[in-house]
C-alpha cells in the first residue's frame, strides 16, 4: 500500500472520520481509523459501534491524490492525526512498510507507526435505510441549534438524549426536552414519508461539525435501526435511540391569558446580567407582568437579589407573577435568533410559549416553577 496526497486535505478528512472514535472503545480496533487503499479511491473509516463515520478520497485538484499500490490497515487515531497535523510539508506520502507498521513522509523528515491488520477491524453495514429526505445545511444546522440544547444529559430517560424527527405527510417535526422545557421544529419536506425516530443529540452535532462551506445540502436516510447523513463522499451513521417519545403535542398550550412581545436583546442582556444570583445553584428568575410595565427579579438570601424593568416591551392581558429557570429561558430566546419574542402565557404556572414573531416555524416551551416568594 502506498499513496500520496495534500497534507492538509488528509487531515481534514482523517478528522472527520475521528469524531466517531471514543477513547473508551469497546475493542482495540475501534480507536482507531481504518485506511482501506483501491486502486481508484481511499476509504476511512472510524466507528465506536454506536456512530461510524466513512469518507471516502478520490482524486481532485485540490488534494492531488497518488495511488500507486492498494492495501489496507488500521491506526491509531490520536497518533496519525498528531503527525499528519504537524508535519512541516505540503504532501504527504503514506507507504505500508510491513504487515502492521507504516511510513509517513514528507519534504524533511518521516515516521513511522505501528497499526493493526485491517482484518481485526470489525465489518460494519452502510447500507442506506430505505426512507430518504434532502435538507439544505442551514436548515439542518437550524434544526441542531434551535433544537438539541433542550435534550437531557441524564441516563435515567434514554429516550430525551435525542431529538425526535416525526415525519407526517410533507411535514417533518423535530423536537427536543428533558421534560421542563420544549424546542421544536417544524420544516415542510418536498416529498411526503411517514415515520418517528429519535437521533441522538450528539450525533447530531457531530454533523454538523462534520459540514463546509461547500456543502449545501444533506440527504438523510432512516429507518427504525439506523439514520445516516450523507453529503460530500462522507457518511455519517449512528444507531437511533430506543423508547417511545413522549407527546409533545400535549404540552403546547393553544389558548393563552396573557402575551407579551419584546425586544429579544433586552430580555437576554436583564436575564444574563442575573446569572450569578442564583439559589442551590439554580438560577431562578421572576416575571412580574403588567399593562404598565414588567419586572424581572432574582433574589438569593446568600446573595442579594435584582429588579429590572423591561423597555421595550408591549404586555396585554392579565397581570401575572411567575417564577422560572432563567437558563432555560436564556437558551430558548438564543436558540430563536429572533430580533423580537412573543412569550405567550397560558396560566399561572403553565407552559410559557415562545416563538420569533417573523418565523413561525420554531416553539419554544418552558415551565413555571413554583416559588413561595
Amino acid at each position: 500500500m502506498k499513496f500520496s496526497m495534500d497534507r492538509k486535505y488528509f487531515y481534514e478528512k482523517l478528522s472527520i472520520v475521528a469524531r466517531a472514535i471514543s477513547v473508551f472503545s469497546p475493542l482495540p480496533a475501534l480507536s482507531g481509523i481504518c485506511i482501506d487503499v483501491k486502486e481508484d479511491k481511499i476509504v476511512l473509516t472510524g466507528s465506536d459501534s454506536n456512530v461510524s463515520i466513512r469518507s471516502t478520497i478520490v482524486f481532485s485538484e485540490t488534494n492531488q491524490l497518488q495511488i500507486e499500490t492498494p492495501g489496507s490497515i488500521v491506526i491509531e487515531s490520536k497518533y496519525l492525526l498528531e503527525i499528519v497535523r504537524k508535519m512541516d510539508s505540503d504532501r504527504i506520502e503514506f507507504e505500508l512498510i510491513d504487515f502492521t507498521k507504516i511510513r509517513l513522509e514528507g519534504n524533511n523528515g518521516k515516521f513511522e507507526l505501528n497499526g493493526i491488520s485491517a482484518s481485526e477491524y470489525p465489518e460494519i453495514d452502510f447500507q442506506k435505510p430505505l426512507t430518504q429526505i434532502t435538507v439544505s445545511t442551514d436548515t439542518l444546522k437550524q434544526i441542531v441549534s434551535q433544537t438539541a440544547f433542550a435534550c437531557s444529559d441524564k441516563d435515567k430517560r434514554p429516550v430525551l438524549n435525542g431529538v425526535n424527527f416525526n415525519i407526517v405527510g410533507n411535514k417533518l417535526y423535530c423536537s427536543g426536552t428533558d421534560s421542563y422545557r420544549l424546542a421544536r421544529k417544524e420544516i415542510e419536506l418536498e416529498t411526503s414519508q411517514n415515520i418517528n425516530v429519535t437521533i441522538p443529540s450528539k450525533s447530531l452535532t457531530e454533523v454538523v461539525r462534520s459540514l463546509n462551506d461547500d456543502v449545501k445540502e444533506v440527504d438523510l436516510f432512516i429507518d427504525y435501526k439506523k439514520a445516516q447523513f450523507i453529503f460530500d463522499r462522507v457518511i455519517i451513521q449512528t444507531r437511533l435511540i430506543d423508547g417511545t417519545f413522549p407527546d409533545v403535542e400535549r404540552i403546547i398550550p393553544n389558548s393563552f391569558i396573557a402575551t407579551m412581545e419584546v425586544d429579544a436583546h433586552e430580555i437576554v442582556n436583564v436575564v444574563d446580567r442575573t446569572n450569578f444570583i442564583r439559589n442551590d445553584k439554580v438560577h431562578l428568575v421572576r416575571l412580574e407582568c403588567s399593562t404598565l410595565e414588567t419586572h424581572i427579579k432574582t433574589s438569593s438570601s446568600e446573595i442579594g437579589n435584582s429588579d429590572e424593568v423591561l423597555t421595550d416591551c408591549i404586555y396585554e392581558g392579565e397581570d401575572l407573577r411567575l417564577s422560572c429557570n432563567g437558563t432555560f429561558l436564556l437558551e430558548a430566546i438564543r436558540a430563536l435568533g429572533a430580533k423580537r419574542v412573543k412569550m405567550e402565557f397560558s396560566g399561572l404556572m403553565k407552559p410559557i410559549r415562545i416563538t420569533n414573531m417573523e418565523d413561525a416555524s420554531t416553539t419554544m416551551i418552558i415551565v413555571p416553577i413554583r416559588s413561595y416568594d
